[in-house]
This record gives C-alpha cells, sequence and structure tokens, in this order.
C-alpha cells in the first residue's frame, strides 16, 4: 500500500520548492519515493492557488521517522525562528518546527504511523 504525504508552508510554493531541493538531496529522502506538485483543496468560497503543495508517496512507515527528521533538518538550515511546515497523511497532520529532538521526531512519526493506510484481510500496515 503507499501512502501520499501532502507538504504545505504557510509562504506558499517558494519555500516548498526550496523544501524539494533539499528532500531530493538529502541523503535519507532521495529514495524514499517520488515528490511532486499537486493541488490542494481550495478552502470554501476561493478558486484555489494551483499547484500548492508537496506530496510524497512511500511504500511503508519505516521511511517515516527519517522524512521528519530531514524536514526538521532543512528548517532549522533556514534559520527562520517561528518557521514550520505542515504535514498531512490521511486525516492526521503534524507540524515540524524544526526545534524537535530526536524523542519529538520519533513521536511525530508515529502519529504519522497511525494514518498509513492499511493492507490485506488482516489489515496489517507495512
Amino acid at each position: 500500500m503507499t501512502g501520499h504525504i501532502e507538504i504545505s508552508h504557510p509562504d506558499g510554493t517558494d519555500s516548498l520548492e526550496d523544501l524539494k531541493t533539499f528532500l531530493v538531496r538529502h541523503p535519507e529522502t532521495r529514495r524514499m519515493g517520488r515528490i511532486r506538485w499537486e493541488n490542494a483543496a481550495p478552502k470554501r468560497g476561493e478558486l484555489g492557488d494551483g499547484l500548492d503543495i508537496l506530496t510524497l508517496a512511500i511504500t511503508g512507515v519505516l521511511a517515516l521517522p527519517g522524512f521528519v527528521h530531514a524536514v526538521s533538518s532543512w528548517i532549522k538550515s533556514r534559520g527562520s525562528e517561528g518557521d514550520s511546515v505542515q504535514i498531512r497523511l490521511g486525516a492526521i497532520e503534524i507540524i515540524v518546527s524544526g526545534t524537535e529532538d530526536p524523542a519529538q521526531i520519533k513521536r511525530l512519526a508515529d502519529v504519522l504511523k497511525a494514518a498509513y493506510p492499511e493492507e490485506g484481510p488482516q489489515g496489517r500496515s507495512q
């Protein structure tokens, strides 16, 4: 089963383009899955902004801690205090701010794991 992670940033596509470049080059994330642009659902009464979220298709939950760590590292490298990225998998959303320690990164990854699509008749995740 494939999970689709949606990544958004309050500043929009400029910051996300930087994040995409970072993730494609980062050793923990460059082989995780395909990163691409997609449309976010427009807010009620709005037309939408076009290609405004990044998505990452993953095929297992083992990659999630490395992914959260890479996003946290990218935010830290920007040096922007108060910066954050919203990450959604299914109905679950987490906020990564770049201030996370290893235990917090694991907890955030565990939250995302709970939303990973289940497969098979026994309902086991990958």
